[in-house]
């Protein structure tokens, strides 16, 4: 990784074309006084101009006017400079592409901009119909209420886009391949298939102890041979999220239960015949976008089943941190662990001296273990960056994680909790470091 150097920004007032760097400033970058570079900000924008130097201040950066104005540099205190062969790169410049103004985790934002901009990174928040295709500049959100247009493409893109839906916009895919093509690094490319994910982590050998026993597109002879090992199996969409349409098959002492959510509902039916429930369970619902999977002996808290959400981010190294492991208690009678189906956030602490006595630590570095190893794999299952996994994982009464699912743009509700209040900061933190790192101006692992 190429050292950077933050430098403090201001605007040269003359007509001059001259880059002005403080005399430390450029024999830290290795440039010498009078030489003609590449100047570059974001991922396409470039200008040359003639190094000069100033004797008055200390680590700063004055830039000609027409360029300073041109991408509203009077936002930022001080910026990082580093030089990769002829060209000095100036940045990192960090946009959040998001779904509008109207965004649910607007707050969320709100903190990641303020912290890049106390690091000296140009960054903004920016939907993809504020992308300009002729200049390619954007109209981003660089403080709350302030829209500023001509800012430059970022070198780097966060990718909080929420829904499917939206997401799969024939708009946004095109504006992302273009950003691309231009030299952005996007990172959280889009959303996960449940059944690819699965087929990327069972190849690897060691992984196949965190894997529950899944398959696709399931039949009544699947279910059968399924439930005569486990006492029930869940049936997930494959491109579901946030448990919308996740059913559970339970045996029953005389005939089987299939419960379903709807809404914040969770409803059943009883049948006294396996292929009734089939039939019933994929009345308006196609096999072939399903998986099922065998349902765990879960450790409880108070009576009620938990799993637990892991939140997994990359850092300004590009290296894998887990930042959160927050147990949640599903409600009585529930088949699900989101939030908004009742479920409860514990205290980890609690949840695992309460479920594994003195084995609590281990089985805390075991969830651990699980979870790093997942996400290492998970970096070869796209060609885009990775930066954050937000990972459900069961642990069985015998301390055996296994893993649940994988989210691809984990939702902050749980952070509302005000236990979590140090990793929501820290998600946010490692969620602007890690496009740095994509930027060129990370540091090294250590």
């Amino acid at each position: 990784m190429v050292s950077a150097v933050k430098l403090h920004l201001y605007r040269v007032s003359s007509s001059s074309s001259d880059v002005v760097f403080s005399q430390g400033a450029l024999e830290r970058i290795g440039a010498s006084e009078g030489e003609h570079l590449t100047f570059q900000i974001g991922a396409c924008h470039r200008f040359s101009g003639k190094t000069a130097v100033t004797p008055e201040r200390s680590a700063s950066l004055g830039l000609p006017a027409d360029v300073f104005d041109e991408y509203g540099l009077a936002l930022v205190d001080g910026l990082h400079v580093r030089r990769e062969g002829d060209t000095i790169h100036i940045g990192p410049t960090i946009g959040i592409m998001c779904s509008g103004k109207f965004d649910p985790e607007r707050r969320h934002q709100q903190g990641m901009l303020a912290y890049a901009h106390d690091c000296g990174y140009i960054a903004y928040l920016f939907a993809p119909e504020d992308y300009n295709w002729a200049s390619n500049t954007i109209t981003g959100e660089t403080m709350a209420g302030h829209r500023q247009p001509g800012l430059p493409l970022p070198s780097a893109i966060y990718n909080r886009i929420h829904t499917r839906s939206e997401e799969q916009k024939l708009r946004v895919g095109a504006v992302k391949n273009r950003m691309r093509a231009l030299g952005a690094h996007i990172y959280n490319p889009g959303f996960f298939d449940k059944w690819e994910v699965h087929e990327h982590l069972i190849q690897g050998q060691k992984l196949r102890k965190y894997l529950p026993e899944t398959h696709r597109a399931p039949t009544p002879e699947l279910l059968k041979r399924i439930l005569a090992r486990h006492d029930s199996a869940y049936l997930k969409p494959v491109d579901g999220r946030g448990g919308k349409f996740l059913m559970r098959l339970s045996k029953l002492e005389r005939g089987y239960r299939l419960q379903w959510l709807t809404g914040l509902s969770c409803l059943h039916a009883d049948f006294v015949q396996l292929q009734d429930a089939f039939e019933f369970a994929f009345s308006h619902a196609s096999v072939d976008q399903y998986l099922v999977q065998q349902s765990l002996d879960f450790s409880a808290f108070d009576g009620r089943a938990v799993d637990c959400r892991v939140q997994m981010h990359k850092d300004i190294s590009g290296t894998w941190r887990c930042l959160m492991i927050a147990p949640r208690a599903r409600a009585h009678g529930g088949i699900s662990s989101q939030l908004e189906q009742g479920a409860d956030l514990v205290d980890p602490e609690a949840y695992f001296r309460n479920a594994y006595g003195k084995q609590a630590a281990d089985v805390q570095a075991a969830v651990e273990e699980c979870a790093f190893a997942i996400a290492n794999c998970m970096d070869d299952y796209h060609t885009s960056p990775i930066g954050e996994l937000g990972l459900d994982i069961g642990v069985d009464k015998g301390g055996c994680p296994k893993l649940l699912e994988i989210n691809a743009k984990p939702g902050r509700m749980i952070f509302l909790d005000p236990r979590h209040d140090e990793a929501r900061t820290a998600t946010l933190q490692a969620s602007i470091d890690y496009g740095a790192y994509l930027s060129g101006f990370g540091r090294k692992a250590g």
